[in-house]
């Protein structure tokens, strides 16, 4: 078996690593530190990390989001796509909204995670005051809920980990009903903003999931398919790109918040969520599991081509890595900036 690519993306790992370091909790992150040193350090985009990952597929210069929106493609992989009638699919997050000086942010999305009851009971509230009659609203998997649309919504969104800790006013639903699905989301807001299960996570000192964002837009998948998608390995927790891979009848193996199997053939990996918060819990576990992989298939050659996403930098690392005895292990403060 030859060496294969690996393109790995970590989008929330420069954020944790900065706020570790500020409470002077770093843990030592050799791993990271040994594949910094022994590649090359690029610039990244934590906000369009999922194109980065594919950019090695589809067509050049066409975003893989718009062409196959989340919406759809999350709702084929929990077998809802099948909906006869014509409209819309889109994916409803819960989120905090915190306030700023002049405008509002997103709050880190993990900060605003619900479990399957507080889930429910805000489900059951905003079913029973829309009443079907905007939307439907379907289960709640992976941390979010379905909206079904009985009409086409023209719409282009933003996925909300693009938006955390930036003006959400940037990050607001454009294009023909853009103000549509705005006026919606602020609907929502005001439903949701003193609910019961929002009054027990502040007793509970966490954050109240105080708004919903709606993203991904889009009818059911599009026939065409993702060039070379069936070509790689991906293992990754984030619904919408194991939901693309459904509708290309190329399933999705299980996340790698550890170590991923054996290499088969090329690989993508994402976590697009740390397993245990922001902490320096979750730093340790990736750096000791996943990171401390990567490095073992970097050594024995397994991997031709490494390029790896840790938040707004990444690094590039080929098979002669392992050669470069003479490179010392890069600086944690030079990732973390």
């Amino acid at each position: 078996m030859g060496a294969r690519r690996v393109r790995v993306a970590l989008p929330w790992l420069q954020a944790s690593l900065a706020e570790a370091s500020a409470r002077g909790a770093s843990p030592a992150m050799e791993s990271l530190c040994w594949l910094a040193g022994r590649g090359r350090i690029v610039a990244g985009a934590s906000s369009r990390w999922r194109e980065w990952l594919l950019a090695s597929l589809g067509e050049p210069g066409v975003s893989a989001l718009q062409r196959w929106p989340a919406g759809p493609c999350v709702a084929a992989l929990s077998g809802l796509a099948g909906t006869p009638g014509a409209g819309s699919w889109c994916v409803a997050m819960p989120v905090h909204l915190a306030p700023g000086l002049d405008h509002l942010r997103l709050a880190p999305l993990a900060q605003a995670a619900l479990d399957d009851q507080d889930a429910g009971e805000l489900g059951a509230t905003v079913r029973s005051h829309f009443g079907g009659e905007a939307f439907s609203l379907h289960g709640f998997t992976a941390g979010a809920w379905l909206l079904r649309f009985n009409k086409v919504i023209a719409c282009e969104s933003q996925p909300p980990d693009a938006a955390v800790g930036h003006n959400v006013h940037d990050f607001m639903p454009s294009g023909p009903d853009g103000a549509r699905v705005r006026s919606l989301m602020n609907e929502i807001q005001m439903l949701v903003h003193e609910h019961p299960v929002n009054e027990r996570r502040v007793r509970a000192r966490k954050l109240p999931a105080n708004a919903w964002w709606l993203w991904g837009f889009g009818a059911t998948p599009q026939d065409a398919p993702v060039t070379d998608c069936a070509q790689w390995d991906l293992r990754t927790d984030d619904p919408w790109l194991r939901g693309l891979w459904h509708a290309q009848g190329a399933a999705a193996g299980p996340d790698a918040a550890t170590a991923p199997e054996p290499l088969r053939r090329d690989t993508l990996i994402a976590l697009s969520q740390p397993t245990a918060g922001l902490g320096e819990e979750s730093l340790a576990a990736v750096d000791a599991g996943l990171l401390s992989w990567l490095c073992a298939q970097v050594r024995s050659g397994a991997i031709e081509r490494l390029d790896l996403l840790a938040g707004d930098v990444a690094m590039q690392v080929d098979s002669t890595a392992r050669f470069r005895f003479w490179r010392r292990p890069a600086a944690l403060a030079d990732l973390s900036q």
